[in-house]
């Protein structure tokens, strides 16, 4: 170990990068932090502050290096350099590739911890490959601000060989599994696999939080229950098999109490606009499992919800238009709604007997739904794995994000037990235990989603992840019909059930 020298070098001390710099420097590794000399350069003083007033878990002093110039910050490591890149992906990560690159040596790695757009990782590690003989790693990153600092889940990419020297401090860094303690880190595949992973990720994270924003809206539009008794709900639910981080933070959420001066008091929710924002994994996630001809519905129903809620305005004037409560719900809901007739808050006006079955049935229903999204999600990284030939470790995958990552979650246990026993199962909904589980709750799944369309309630993911099931429990769909019309109208062939080849028919 060279003498005064850091084992990691942090470049981009934003919240993220402080609290990564942070994190290694807690776990005994020496660090050098990078951020360029600008208006944000003291925000690598900031991490220094930090580091003093925080000390190291165990005990003595964080070792932190403060640079503000790149050169000097390059001389601060050790052979081979390791230097995570903790900035905005994009231009800004290509602008830093070409001033950091020329100063490295071969050998050195370079660790993108953004969430970049997979492609343009295995480009840009083909690239640095050949002019320069460096490694680059894209690493999925999940966690946020607090998981950086304590522990996330990490996903690398890239080469066994990088992955190898990165090893030690990336299993120190990364989150512990809450049942073995287990790191939540592991090589995931080589060049741009970290990203994809990391993607889906966020494209099931994406389905999981429209499915909890559906849920509520149910029980509060529809069960009549105000926001502490919802959360509170919620805080049973994560006790059991729902247990899972969304669902705990969504409790929380709830009964957040507005403390902003002035505001008067209530829930903070009531007063948070209404429009949810996205950046780029999302959407990635539906174009590129469009691309692999993989149908991921829950994932893409989530995302338009959001460019739905995006719309305000335009939502304003069709309310005022149509009215907040669809004209013909009480027509369609006159008997099985009767019970919710009355609506209020906490169960004012709803018999509590009814209110107990129809939030037991929206917790089902919920369960349901995440198992389905899962599988869409897995399907996924199924394909990919094969088409790309990243050798996917599904198993693996599910067992790296049982900590630290937003999507952590008790149902993982289970689609690890499913990948133990069959590596190359064609879809979660084909292991016996998750089969069981689907069996039963669907039919609360159906229940809810037929009591949202009758009072309606828009739950556009839940009713995804109903009609993907049902679609895939179907031996034999319409399909045909549509195969018969692109023949009619455009000769594409189609092949028959009883005989082998192409077939054309003057219809």
């Amino acid at each position: 170990m060279a003498a005064g020298l850091s084992d990691l070098g942090v470049f981009g001390m934003g919240v993220m990068g402080q609290n990564l710099a942070l994190n290694a420097a807690d776990n005994g590794f020496a660090v050098s932090a990078y951020n360029r000399p600008d208006e944000f350069q003291a925000r690598v003083w900031g991490a220094l502050e930090r580091a003093r007033a925080e000390g190291r878990k165990g005990g003595g002093e964080m070792v932190i290096h403060a640079h503000t110039e790149l050169q000097p910050f390059v001389a601060s490591l050790k052979a081979p350099r390791r230097i995570l890149l903790s900035i905005p992906a994009g231009a800004a990560v290509e602008m830093t590739l070409e001033a950091l690159a020329p100063l490295l040596d071969r050998g050195d790695i370079i660790i993108d911890g953004g969430n970049e757009h997979f492609a343009e990782t295995v480009r840009r590690e083909a690239a640095l490959a050949a002019s320069h003989g460096l490694h680059f790693v894209g690493m999925g990153i999940s966690g946020g601000a607090e998981g950086a600092r304590h522990g996330p889940s990490l996903m690398p990419g890239g080469s066994a060989h990088a992955y190898n020297a990165l090893a030690p401090i990336l299993t120190a860094m990364s989150a512990k599994a809450p049942t073995d303690g287990a790191p939540c880190v592991t090589h995931v595949g080589p060049n741009g696999a970290g990203h994809y992973v990391k993607m889906v990720h966020n494209g099931i994270e994406y389905a999981d939080m429209q499915f909890i924003a559906e849920a509520y809206d149910l029980l509060r539009t529809v069960g009549g229950m105000a926001n502490d008794h919802i959360g509170a709900t919620l805080e049973a639910w994560n006790g059991a098999e729902l247990e899972s981080f969304l669902v705990e933070i969504t409790a929380k959420v709830l009964r957040k109490i507005d403390d902003r001066e002035g505001a008067g008091g209530g829930f903070l929710v009531d007063k948070i606009v209404d429009q949810a924002g996205s950046k780029g994994t999302g959407k990635w996630t539906v174009q590129l499992a469009a691309d692999s001809g993989v149908a991921a519905p829950s994932i893409s129903a989530a995302l338009e919800a959001r460019f739905v809620s995006a719309k305000l305005e335009l939502r304003q004037l069709c309310q005022a238009e149509y009215g907040a409560v669809a004209p013909d719900a009480s027509k369609c809901a006159a008997k099985s709604a009767a019970a919710f007739t009355s609506g209020g808050g906490g169960g004012s006006g709803v018999p509590a007997a009814a209110a107990a079955v129809f939030t037991e049935e929206v917790a089902s229903a919920l369960y349901a739904a995440k198992v389905i999204a899962y599988a869409q999600g897995f399907s996924l990284l199924s394909a990919a794995g094969e088409e790309h030939g990243w050798g996917l470790r599904l198993g693996e995958l599910a067992r790296i994000w049982r900590g630290g990552c937003i999507i952590r979650a008790r149902l993982l246990d289970t689609i690890i037990a499913a990948y133990a026993r069959d590596p190359d199962l064609g879809s979660l909904l084909l292991d016996p235990a998750v089969s069981a589980a689907v069996k039963a709750n669907v039919g609360s799944l159906r229940s809810v989603v037929l009591r949202a369309v009758e009072s309606g309630v828009p739950v556009p993911a839940l009713t995804s992840a109903l009609q993907y099931f049902d679609a895939m429990r179907r031996g034999r769909g319409p399909a045909n019909i549509i195969q018969a019309q692109r023949d009619a109208f455009g000769a594409h062939t189609f092949k028959r059930t009883d005989a082998e080849g192409s077939f054309h028919a003057e219809w």
